[in-house]
């Protein structure tokens, strides 16, 4: 079988953003975006786009956040937007995914988190989902924003809120009462990096459930210090304790939970694309893989490609992005797919990407003593390179006089199979760069080549560049 991209939603240039991204809205708090002026003006937005696609007079709306500071302030804000028509469950502190089932377990017609997942403290952002705790689309963020044009911030008759903090934390702990077999972890010392964000209580309290002794680090949000030297966004920090202490397997979550890293046991981090094929491969031995398929994005690596097809199952390929992902999955009727980012979706699951249920299923193939050090052999990848350039436009590709003639000449020189990914970052002001060749040295000089005259071009083309 060979590998095929995937193209569902027109692509974002048709709905050119103004405040939307990749994954919802980002940015630094206390600068619009991200203040109680515009949080209060899409409160009424989301409201009038709820009673528009539901058509009633009242809905309710499941509201919740990562560990920020600032996430009390934009809550609030967000809150004296609704109006009296408007019933909210505060579910508190929650990882993203989290917010997403509880949207669907008290049959919400909109879920919000308030979150800028592994940015630092100092962003904060919004993320939305539908009655049926998926993303919205697209088309649907584009037509919020149209309604954002002509909506004025002023502050509603209070809405009923509803505090179901407790109950929304216990809800999301007790699907995962049967995920494995009574005791299932108790011979498991499992390092644990919770980003000081919005996993900290939760994902120890699941893990221990099945018996594994769990030294956790991360756990202690006081606000100001989500993602600081730890989380995804540090692994050198959980892969430090590990090779400090005595731990069968390491876990690091983002700051809002829906992204998850895995450590050997030897505290050496295994590769996003290799937990892809490693969880595709135990789906398919154990018949919980439909159409032998599975999703990935533009972004993960040939090799991930070759040894998923070598047992016969066909890797879907579209544009980064896990809502992408999932979207691709509901085409194509997979069960599995993900980012090698560590976005992993189980649609039987979850609409979005869950860092503790990928968690859950790495456990759960090593849990009979098989070593994760062992686990990362079976996918060999490609040598591939990156880089990101800092930008002050996102100015069109096509539009940058002579680029693109550039790199079809370094990618004409490329030994077949390889790939050149050029991409703007949906959430940051940055251009990524990714090469990828069978052989390590023709990947460096090729990285060389892009990186020159990217730089070069762009600065041609009186664009601000530099290499980050």
């Amino acid at each position: 079988m060979s590998n095929h991209l995937e193209f569902g939603e027109p692509i974002r240039s048709l709905y050119p953003m103004k405040y939307f991204g990749t994954d919802g809205i980002r940015g630094k708090f206390g600068t619009s975006p991200i203040d109680g002026k515009f949080f209060r003006r899409l409160a009424k937005v989301v409201e009038r786009f709820a009673i528009g696609k539901y058509d009633r007079k009242n809905i309710f709306i499941c509201v919740g956040r990562d560990t920020r500071k600032s996430g009390v302030a934009l809550q609030k804000a967000l809150i004296c937007g609704f109006s009296s028509a408007v019933k909210i469950f505060d579910c508190g502190i929650l990882p993203t995914p989290a917010i997403a089932e509880t949207t669907r377990y008290v049959q919400a017609d909109i879920g919000i988190v308030i979150t800028a997942s592994h940015n630092p403290a100092c962003d904060n952002g919004i993320k939305l989902f539908n009655a049926k705790g998926e993303k919205l689309t697209i088309a649907e963020e584009g037509e919020l924003e149209q309604m954002l044009e002509d909506t004025i911030d002023t502050v509603s008759q209070e809405p009923q809120v509803i505090d179901f903090h407790s109950k929304a934390k216990q809800n999301y702990c007790d699907q995962y009462k049967n995920f494995l077999p009574n005791e299932a972890l108790s011979k498991m010392v499992i390092a644990l990096d919770s980003a000081n964000g919005s996993t900290y209580e939760v994902a120890r309290k699941i893990f221990e459930h099945f018996g594994a002794q769990v030294i956790q680090i991360g756990n202690h949000p006081n606000g100001e210090n989500i993602n600081d030297n730890c989380g995804t966004e540090h692994p050198e920090t959980l892969a430090t304790l590990m090779k400090q202490t005595q731990t069968f397997l390491g876990i690091a979550h983002d700051g809002d939970g829906d992204r998850v890293i895995i450590f050997d046991e030897t505290g050496e981090k295994i590769d996003g694309d290799v937990l892809l094929g490693i969880i595709t491969g135990h789906l398919l031995k154990t018949n919980g893989l439909p159409n032998k398929s599975m999703v990935t994005t533009v972004q993960s690596n040939l090799g991930l490609d070759k040894y998923l097809q070598s047992m016969g199952i066909d890797v879907i390929r579209c544009d980064v992005g896990d809502r992408n992902v999932y979207q691709a999955m509901v085409r194509n009727n997979c069960y599995f797919g993900g980012e090698n980012s560590g976005h992993l979706i189980f649609r039987k699951i979850s609409p979005i990407g869950d860092g503790i249920t990928a968690a859950l299923f790495i456990l759960d193939i090593t849990r009979n003593n098989i070593r994760p050090s062992k686990l990362k052999t079976k996918v060999a990848l490609f040598p591939q390179k990156s880089f990101n350039i800092l930008v002050n436009a996102k100015t069109p590709l096509s539009d940058i006089q002579n680029l693109n003639e550039d790199i079809e000449k370094i990618d004409s020189k490329l030994p077949s199979p390889h790939r050149i990914l050029v991409r703007y970052s949906g959430t940051e002001p940055k251009l990524r760069v990714l090469v990828e060749a069978p052989d390590q040295e023709v990947v460096n000089d090729a990285w060389r080549d892009l990186k020159q005259s990217i730089i070069e071009r762009m600065t041609d083309n009186g664009i601000s560049a530099s290499i980050l």
